[in-house]
């Protein structure tokens, strides 16, 4: 390796979970991840928050969150604006938009 050159540098994309997200922001969901704290039902959850159109992919942008930040985490995807408790927000990966 000569003097000059410099080695490679591999970025990889920015993540966050849908409930980490500021007000306002919009994201590209990357995919739905398993929550442990649905035990049994986790597959139930994720096959329904795809059905809602929480697919890969698609873009959302957060509306707001509840009293003190908490429940619900009011979100917009593909023109439906939706309420999502914070444990199935935090099954969702995201990559934000930059603002």
């Amino acid at each position: 390796m000569s003097a000059s050159a410099k080695p490679s540098v591999v970025t990889r994309p920015v993540t966050a979970f849908l409930h980490q997200l500021p007000k306002g922001s919009h994201a590209t969901i990357l995919s739905i991840d398993t929550q442990h704290a649905f035990g049994l039902r986790d597959e139930q959850v994720t096959q329904r928050l795809k059905e809602l159109g929480f697919l890969p992919g698609a873009v959302l942008k957060v509306i707001g969150f509840g009293l003190f930040g908490k429940d619900p985490i009011a979100v917009q995807i593909n023109g439906t604006k939706f309420g999502l408790r914070r444990s199935e927000a935090e099954k969702i990966l995201t990559t934000p938009h930059p603002a």
